[in-house]
């Protein structure tokens, strides 16, 4: 999930970093604070997605609301920017693939590489809050995880996501909301532990393809459940897959 080439530390970067490790440390910010990357527990607070499949004229053709272990093929990105995949369709699948990639690729455990990777996704004029963010939720988790704010990803150190099946809360042409079921995995020196984990994925048509316009989570997620089992697929989660 790392960045093949991590990016070297500008003056203006260190000072971010600086900044916002103050900031880190004043808040004592804890796991929730990276609610965005992970939200593997709670009671359901019950979706809001069935009234939310609008009747507008530009609501997409949304997938049944019933769950389904036959995958979703979700099309490829034509390419890929700083290690992020971009370029995708505008279709609803396109949608759902940009986030369920871009989940599958993050560096949640290396700040820095966070931050970059959230200004190449971000809606434009937003590169800076998101990357900004992306950054202080990073911090956060490796001090949640007892690890200095700032670090590289490795063998003892890393937090992976992987994408296993989704669900859709809203859609038009210009913007999606989608959740995403997934297999995490969390290792700080060296102990890990698995989990399954929701993301939300708010995002919008700007600038030819899917981009993420907020890293806020919004109303309310469904709890997670195990991908392929009889529960995911009664709770409405439809497995995915990506085009070979």
């Amino acid at each position: 999930m790392s960045i093949d080439q991590q990016p070297q530390l500008g003056d203006g970067t260190r000072n971010r970093l600086v900044m916002l490790a103050a900031l880190v440390a004043a808040a004592a910010l804890g796991a929730a604070a990276f609610a965005v990357f992970t939200h593997g527990s709670g009671a359901d607070k019950g979706g809001s997605g069935d009234q939310q499949h609008s009747q507008s004229p530009d609501a997409f053709s949304l997938p049944p609301t019933q769950g389904t272990t036959e995958p979703t093929v979700l099309p490829s990105a034509k390419s890929a920017k700083d290690g992020v995949p971009v370029g995708y369709p505008r279709t609803l699948n396109g949608a759902i693939s940009a986030a369920a990639h871009f989940y599958d690729i993050i560096d949640a455990f290396n700040p820095v590489a966070a931050e970059k990777q959230y200004r190449v996704t971000a809606e434009p004029g937003k590169e800076k809050q998101l990357g900004d963010d992306a950054l202080r939720f990073s911090m956060a988790l490796r001090n949640s995880s007892g690890l200095s704010l700032v670090g590289e990803s490795d063998a003892g150190n890393y937090y992976t996501l992987h994408s296993r099946a989704y669900r859709i809360d809203s859609a038009s042409k210009d913007r999606v909301r989608v959740w995403i079921l997934t297999d995490t995995e969390l290792s700080a020196r060296g102990v890990a532990d698995s989990d399954t984990t929701v993301q939300t994925a708010d995002l919008v048509w700007a600038a030819g393809d899917w981009k993420f316009t907020s890293l806020d989570e919004k109303g309310s997620e469904p709890d997670p459940v195990a991908p392929d089992s009889a529960q995911a697929v009664n709770a409405g989660w439809r497995t995915l897959a990506y085009a070979k």
